[in-house]
């Protein structure tokens, strides 16, 4: 009795072990079809082969079956395919982040020699070549986290080296050409092998942007920004710095410009003197120039004749009005002009004097406003002396625009001929006189903008020192560049859009971080 049962139990053993094996072959079959599906036969053939093929030993076929899948994890074999965004790239790890385009979720996977990637007209790239920032069709295999296939996605927008961008950061758009596109909010940002945000992005960074119908979801900035410190400046203070002519600032005591990656030349003009120098800024490096050794030129003037239409538009050189109706005598360098007139739209641009003679001729354009106002008025019937109270009505408003136009510029009101020989000290009463008018006159003057984050670092408002962290200073509506630096750790800047809320705007900022010596 006993025998037989014991028979029985190795019977029943053994009949496991028949079905655990047809259960093998039978998912070995499955798979092999499933991969070629996929167009990988000669895979299938070799896996079903291995699983269906009698082991001399457990661990021995344990871990050939693992090799084999290795293998083909290896192989160009792969089971999910994602749309995604490239974020961070290892070259030494091997190993590449991605971020799902729909569900925003990262996950790292690695490659090797038989990883293939392509640009999206299928030519091949190398990894290197490969960037952050871009959307990709991506396949993998997913229990080894194996990358097998790369490839730019072809049905994304995208823009290359792109420059001359308009960015509203507080509606989170972007317009690039005729095209306004929303960013996401989940947007991949690179620049110089690091993820950063879009705040970090400076309206003079040039940088490529990938995107899905109107969604901007990777950015990988080409050419970013450095950063100029003026030493021993006191002699061009309240005078102009040109670097490349893409920057134009006003020279104070203690300035930090945020400027564009690359070799440039850099102009300080002051009073008719002038200096200049090439200097190569590099991303995120701050280079310091020293005007105590720099030869200043000689104070020259060059004899400037306007042209205007109408002739009774209003000239202003660096915040004084001058006399058009004879040539105007204005020194060497670069200078800030402004041309008003009742009903025509003002011009603000900076002009540089380099020469004994020059001419300038400027054609204003009527305002829209002006047009619509005559055309209205035409076609009203009114009598004449209500005609008349609407010009007065309208003369006054455009007193008041005028006001703030030259608040705006710090433009005077008309001076003689005489007051051209003006003492610096002079020159000095009126600066600060109308820099207090412009505390007076600001509508948000109360509200503050606060930088609470990091403590302890230097901060400067589009250029111009402000104080130490934590610091507030004046609400002023419109893109602004905050720049905080701190000495051992790399200087980082923020470009802000000041909305015109009248409230208090904080901000907080991550840490700088320590320049490994």
């Amino acid at each position: 009795m006993n025998k037989s049962l014991h028979k029985k139990e190795i019977n029943k053993k053994e009949m496991n072990k028949k079905t655990m094996k047809h259960s093998a072959i039978l998912a070995a079959v499955m798979l092999a079809a499933a991969l070629a599906l996929t167009g990988c036969g000669q895979y299938a053939s070799q896996f079903t082969a291995l699983l269906t093929s009698q082991p001399a030993d457990s661990t021995a076929e344990q871990a050939e079956a693992e090799t084999a899948a290795d293998d083909m994890s290896r192989s160009g074999i792969y089971d999910s395919e994602d749309a995604a965004v490239v974020v961070k790239k290892d070259l030494e790890a091997k190993t590449v982040q991605f971020q799902n385009i729909a569900s925003s979720r990262r996950y790292t996977l690695t490659y090797d020699g038989t990883t293939t990637v392509y640009d999206k007209n299928e030519q091949a790239l190398s990894m290197e070549q490969l960037k952050e920032g871009s959307i990709v069709t991506v396949r993998f295999y997913k229990p080894r986290k194996a990358l097998a296939y790369v490839r730019e996605n072809p049905d994304c927008i995208s823009y290359h080296n792109v420059s001359g961008y308009s960015m509203d950061l507080s509606k989170g758009t972007i317009a690039l050409g005729n095209e306004l596109y929303n960013i996401s909010s989940h947007v991949v940002v690179a620049s110089g092998g690091r993820e950063t945000d879009m705040m970090e992005v400076s309206p003079m960074d040039e940088f490529s942007v990938w995107g899905y119908k109107n969604m901007i979801y990777g950015l990988h900035v080409e050419k970013g920004h450095g950063y100029l410190r003026l030493q021993n400046q006191d002699y061009f203070v309240n005078g102009w710095i040109d670097v490349g002519d893409s920057v134009i600032r006003k020279i104070t005591d203690d300035m930090l410009l945020t400027v564009p990656e690359g070799t440039h030349t850099v102009t300080v003009s002051h009073k008719g003197s002038s200096a200049t120098q090439e200097i190569t800024f590099a991303r995120n490096e701050e280079m310091a120039w020293d005007l105590g050794e720099v030869e200043i030129t000689v104070v020259q003037k060059g004899t400037v004749i306007f042209t205007l239409n109408p002739v009774t538009a209003k000239v202003s050189i660096d915040g004084r009005e001058v006399n058009v109706s004879k040539p105007v005598e204005i020194e060497y360098g670069l200078h800030q002009m402004r041309i008003t007139a009742d009903g025509y739209d003002t011009v603000a641009q900076y002009i540089r004097v380099g020469e004994p003679s020059a001419n300038i001729a400027v054609e204003l354009e009527k305002s829209e406003e002006s047009s619509s106002e005559k055309s209205s008025e035409k076609s009203s019937g009114k009598a004449s002396d209500d005609k008349d109270h609407d010009k007065d009505d309208n003369k006054e408003k455009d007193d008041e625009q005028t006001t703030s136009k030259k608040y705006q510029s710090k433009s005077s009101e008309p001076e003689d001929d005489e007051d051209d020989e003006k003492t610096d000290e002079d020159e000095k009463k009126d600066e600060e006189k109308k820099d207090n008018e412009k505390h007076y006159l600001s509508s948000s003057e109360k509200y503050k903008v606060y930088i609470d984050a990091p403590d302890g670092v230097e901060a400067y408002l589009d250029g111009s020192y402000v104080g130490v962290t934590p610091v507030s200073f004046n609400k002023e509506p419109g893109s602004h560049v905050v720049t905080l630096r701190k000495s051992g750790y790399q200087t980082r800047s923020y470009t802000l859009q000041i909305d015109e809320e009248e409230k208090d705007v904080n901000y907080s900022f991550t840490d700088l971080i320590k320049i490994e010596e």
